[in-house]
């Protein structure tokens, strides 16, 4: 390329060219060049594809420049069959008449510690998940990045049939709309009606391992900016990019932003790779935990986050689905509701019949090679109330179907009455992937967890 350089003339310069190299797959890939303003929005999405002969191929974005171009810090953003590839940032100065009385602005200055609490605070909500009764089944975070729009993670309305805002002025808005929404990558973008009030600016540049940043941590004795420096960076297939961060999060902050030195959301707290478990139950399942069969969790000192680049610019007024839509196309898990009649339930290898008939464990874990035949789930029932009906174990694959059930177990609990169940779980009918386990009485679920089969 020919003259190399950062900063353009308009009205002097004719175009920018971006080149890019990278190290890839061989064969067809996309190619989209998203040119983002200094305002940080995307005002030119220009594509092209082409076919890998190499390992190593390169590709290049052009822009062409005016008097009205508007001066700043401009960004290319190029992505890869989808998935961020890389960006880049360059100066547009004005036009060679108006160039003379410009003045540069001054660079932006990171925010104080106190600033930023205050900011994170003031744009944060709580999400209550709510059954179709009322009852409170949890609650997550989410942020304001617009008048009537919050940004949270997928997984904090997972299984609701409504849910309650809860801002920060003690304001309470109940919703069930949805502007968007992707359950692998666990964002989802509600549609929630206030008086205008503080939200959260899109960060406009990428973030890389090692940039600071941070995330309000909620817990029972309130809240606190937490260090969420970028440690690592993973992709998952169907999820995506993840974020590592130095910090673990509470079950409360999940949905709540993650943040650079300036305020700005670079990324959404959370990030499961697996709708309805949590992301550090999957690091055990996907090999990160020490134990190769996968024994008791091993919680690490960290959590993920999901990273800005997947979540689309959404406008308030998009078109907006309800929650029962979502159930009723099959995006959400049943709610675990009936918890409160197991003591203890977990997957295992059996090791017979014990004293009362059934399996015995004898050794607890989630992962589970065919050569093994199958695997056991054992049940405590320890309820706090009287009751009838009928127990039945289900697993369902990754996309929420069902690939095994047991016979119904028909129970009469009560208080101070302890039993026991057990089911097997045929694993040598199972193709190697992840499987969600789920224990319902009557037509509730009463306990779920996952586990992993492998060859």
């Amino acid at each position: 390329m020919d003259d190399p350089r950062s900063v353009f003339l308009a009205g002097k310069d004719a175009k920018v060219i971006v080149y890019f190299e990278w190290e890839g797959p061989l064969g067809p890939h996309h190619f989209e060049g998203l040119w983002k303003s200094p305002e940080g929005k995307i005002v030119l999405i220009s594509d092209f594809r082409y076919e890998a002969k190499a390992k190593q191929f390169s590709g290049y974005w052009t822009m062409l420049l005016s008097d009205s171009t508007p001066s700043g810090e401009w960004t290319l953003e190029a992505r890869i069959d989808g998935e961020l590839g890389g960006s880049h940032s360059f100066v547009i100065t004005g036009s060679p008449s108006a160039a003379a009385a410009a003045v540069a602005p001054p660079p932006r200055q990171p925010l104080a510690t106190s600033d930023l609490y205050k900011q994170v605070l003031d744009a944060s909500a709580i999400v209550e998940k709510l059954t179709a009764d009322g009852s409170l089944l949890d609650r997550s975070s989410g942020f304001w990045i617009g008048n009537d729009t919050l940004l949270t993670a997928f997984e904090a309305l997972d299984g609701a049939a409504s849910l309650r805002i809860l801002s920060t002025d003690g304001t309470r808005t109940a919703t069930d709309q949805v502007l968007a929404w992707n359950r692998w990558q666990d964002w989802a973008l509600l549609s929630v009606p206030r008086a205008k009030g503080p939200f959260l600016k899109r960060a406009a540049n990428s973030v890389n391992v090692g940039d600071h940043c941070v995330f309000l941590e909620i817990g029972a004795s309130g809240s606190r900016l937490t260090d969420g420096t970028i440690t690592g960076k993973n992709t998952f297939p169907r999820a995506g990019e993840r974020f590592l961060v130095a910090s673990a999060a509470t079950a409360t902050s999940i949905g709540g932003p993650l943040l650079d030195d300036f305020g700005d959301y670079v990324g959404i707290v959370g990030g499961t790779v697996l709708p309805g478990a949590t992301a550090m139950r999957m690091l055990n399942l996907l090999g990160d935990s020490p134990s190769a069969k996968g024994g008791p969790a091993i919680y690490e000192n960290g959590a993920m986050a999901v990273p800005i680049s997947l979540v689309p610019n959404t406008p308030s007024t998009s078109a907006k689905t309800s929650l029962a839509e979502l159930d009723r196309r099959g995006e959400f898990l049943a709610p675990v509701t009936k918890s409160g009649l197991i003591g203890f339930a977990q997957l295992a290898v059996a090791s017979g019949k014990g004293a009362n008939r059934i399996n015995a464990p004898h050794e607890y874990r989630w992962i589970f090679s065919r050569r093994e035949g199958h695997a056991t789930v054992f049940v405590n029932w320890q309820p706090t109330s009287k009751a009838k009906g009928k127990a039945i174990l289900r697993v369902f694959d990754s996309d929420n179907r069902k690939v095994a059930e047991s016979k119904p177990d028909n129970l009469n609990l009560s208080p101070g009455n302890f039993l026991a169940s057990s089911w097997d779980v045929p694993v040598e009918n199972f193709a190697p992937a992840i499987y969600r386990a789920e224990i319902s009485f009557g037509e509730q679920v009463a306990w779920r967890d996952f586990f992993r089969v492998t060859d």
